[in-house]
């Protein structure tokens, strides 16, 4: 293994939001996993081929486990999620459980039954941007606020609570202290202990509603359990859905020939939205491991009990599989991206965002054709964070 990669701290932060860090192609380019030291100085192994990525993920020698003392966590302030058991953080059969009692609510059929809804919203939050007449700031007058609604009435949260419910995950996922992540995630759980207990009382027409119904009525899935499954499904469709807006948004702008030709030709949005998700990788290290047993994989022998780090991003930028992946093309057949994972532990709401975004990029460059920066695209930046998170994205028009 040459110098130019070993030894290195990790995370890496990105340079730019919308693309993964450079140096996961220096480690693909040794052929191997390549060993990174954590914030506590703890090794772990970081996997950048697709291929490795795609075995990782599908072996079941690899654990999720995050209580297992050689998971990798990435902060001192992250170490109390060890104690909070999360359906991306179980192994099977706990994980398959809880899984089987909720994936019915996020088929693609199921998904596109809220198109309508999705539509209205997105009008709604452009009528109010017209009104008020540009610059705006994309992100805080559109991309949250879809993404909140979306999520938030998906789960039956009160039309009222949504945004200060949705508030308080962004400002969780920003908490930078072991005192500030504990207390926020106590006061967010008190407040979902509250819906689900409201959900028993008066049921409605919503995912928690018909979940209580099914499963917590008869004795299969503790309220406790369905709090967080609820924790989960929010942190996994606010946050990475508004900030895939944005960044989706600002790649389209900064490449105003490929914003032309899908605006001219709407059946492009599909697969043009693939090759975002390919591109952005927005959830980059959402997907950690723990080896149970001695595995090899691509060459390196990974002891039992070693962390190993699998990030999409730089599954998504392997150029044996997408060639020149640094380069932007809608048209690129991307449908085979790891965006949102492999496996078992694939994102539940990868439906749920591909209707969102569909419907979000296409309303906002059909209702807007003017639409452009409101400052040079080299002063948008994103938070130096895990999440590639975008707050400040000015627009006009």
């Amino acid at each position: 293994m040459t110098g130019v990669v070993e030894d290195l701290d990790f995370p890496i932060r990105r340079t730019e939001p919308f693309r993964p860090p450079i140096e996961y192609a220096k480690m693909r380019s040794t052929g191997a996993p390549v060993r990174v030291r954590l914030y506590n100085r703890n090794p772990a192994w970081v996997v950048t081929r697709y291929a490795d990525i795609r075995a990782v993920l599908g072996d079941e020698r690899f654990s999720s486990d995050i209580s297992h003392p050689g998971y990798p966590v990435f902060g001192a302030e992250l170490e109390i999620r060890r104690h909070i058991k999360t359906l991306v953080t179980l192994d099977p059969p706990e994980h398959t459980r809880l899984r089987r009692m909720v994936v019915s609510e996020f088929t693609a059929k199921r998904m596109n039954s809220l198109r309508d809804q999705v539509r209205r919203t997105a009008d709604e939050l452009v009528d109010v941007m017209l009104a008020a007449g540009g610059p705006v700031n994309l992100a805080e007058s559109y991309s949250f606020p879809l993404a909140g609604s979306i999520v938030g009435n998906l789960l039956g949260v009160p039309p009222n609570e949504i945004e200060q419910l949705m508030s308080a995950t962004r400002a969780l996922a920003r908490a930078g202290d072991l005192a500030s992540v504990g207390a926020r995630i106590v006061a967010f759980k008190d407040r979902l202990t509250e819906l689900v207990a409201e959900k028993q009382r008066e049921p409605a027409d919503d995912v928690l509603s018909r979940i209580v119904a099914r499963h917590v009525a008869t004795g299969a899935l503790t309220p406790d359990e369905l709090v967080t499954l609820t924790f989960v499904v929010i942190g996994a469709g606010y946050n990475p859905a508004a900030n895939m807006i944005s960044l989706g948004v600002l790649l389209l702008l900064e490449h105003p020939d490929q914003l032309d030709a899908v605006r001219a030709d709407p059946a492009m949005m599909p697969n043009a939205v693939e090759e975002l998700l390919r591109y952005v990788s927005v959830s980059d290290l959402s997907a950690l491991r723990v080896a149970v047993t001695d595995v090899e994989i691509g060459g390196r022998l990974i002891r039992a009990g070693e962390g190993v780090i699998v990030p999409n991003g730089a599954a998504n930028h392997d150029p044996e599989v997408f060639p020149e992946p640094a380069r932007l093309d809608l048209t690129r057949p991307a449908r085979m991206h790891l965006a949102f994972g492999h496996g078992i532990h694939q994102c539940l709401g990868g439906n749920m965002m591909r209707v969102e975004l569909g419907i979000a990029y296409q309303t906002l460059i059909t209702r807007i054709p003017g639409l452009r920066f409101a400052v040079p695209a080299a002063e948008i930046s994103a938070t130096d964070s895990i999440l590639t998170e975008i707050h400040d994205l000015p627009v006009t028009w």
